[in-house]
């Protein structure tokens, strides 16, 4: 595969993602500081008006410091509300860091486009007794319905297997809660979950954020190799969430990516025949 090819695959994954969006590619404008022509290799302008960027870089090594760092003026040159660079083989800690500690608006991601393996895709129809959901992986990332340690289905980078991604300790499950007498809110479901979670290690450290449709719980413990962070959304007859862990310098992306997949999740009722 050229670059050519890669960078239309990475516009066909925009195309997936950032749906009912406004999506352009070879962008040419005009800098607003450099006062000459940036080249673009996809924009996107989604339904609040933000604009992004994507950069698809189809590199035989890792991408450097300087390579973000380049990136990072292109983007206030024209600018843009966002930014991600997009690398099949992946990104140097240091230029991780780079995007994730120096700048609020600037992502990296890593799509790698190996084959999809058994069991693994980009959208899913994951399930838990009559209660369904249809869901699209984030920008870069695959869900995996086969079945370990009692999870139905994993979520984690396109290119690695389950194995690969717990190493990297950059993975999520996807879970339902169905609705009952005692616990039928995500309040009440989230102090039940606080519960077990400090009988587990009664000095780990409870963080709650909100917003007007997502409720996101921080649970920081040194028995973890990562912060577990758990994002909730509420349906009529249940509860869905998902559990991320993820290292720091990528939390914040990966923060977004579940609250995305949460905000477009579509309730299902399955009927199931003998």
């Amino acid at each position: 595969m050229n670059w050519e090819e890669y960078e239309k695959e990475v516009l066909s994954e925009c195309h997936r993602v950032f749906l009912n969006s406004d999506i352009s590619y070879n962008v040419h404008i005009k800098g607003l500081y450099s006062k000459r022509i940036r080249q673009i290799d996809i924009m996107v302008k989604d339904n609040n008006n933000d604009i992004y960027v994507i950069d698809a870089k189809k590199y035989d090594v890792k991408i450097n410091v300087k390579t973000v760092e380049s990136f990072i003026g292109m983007i206030k040159d024209v600018g843009a509300n966002y930014g991600i660079i997009v690398s099949e083989k992946g990104f140097s800690k240091s230029a991780i860091n780079r995007a994730h500690f120096g700048e609020n608006n600037i992502e990296v991601d890593i799509l790698s486009l190996n084959e999809l393996k058994r069991f693994q895709s980009v959208g899913a129809i994951p399930y838990s007794g009559s209660n369904g959901v249809a869901i699209n992986a984030p920008f870069g990332w695959i869900i995996d319905g086969t079945r370990r340690y009692g999870l139905t289905t994993t979520l984690y980078q396109r290119g690695l297997s389950f194995e690969e991604a717990a190493q990297n300790k950059e993975w999520a499950y996807l879970g339902f809660w169905d609705k009952n007498d005692t616990i039928n809110t995500i309040d009440k479901l989230i102090a039940s979950q606080n519960n077990s979670l400090l009988e587990m290690d009664k000095d780990g450290k409870i963080d709650i954020k909100e917003d007007d449709l997502i409720k996101v719980r921080v649970f920081a413990s040194k028995k973890y190799p990562t912060k577990e962070i758990t994002l909730y959304k509420d349906f009529h007859k249940f509860i869905l969430f998902i559990v991320l862990f993820s290292p720091d310098n990528t939390l914040n992306r990966n923060i977004n990516k579940m609250r995305y997949l949460l905000l477009n999740a579509l309730p299902l009722e399955i009927k199931q025949e003998n």
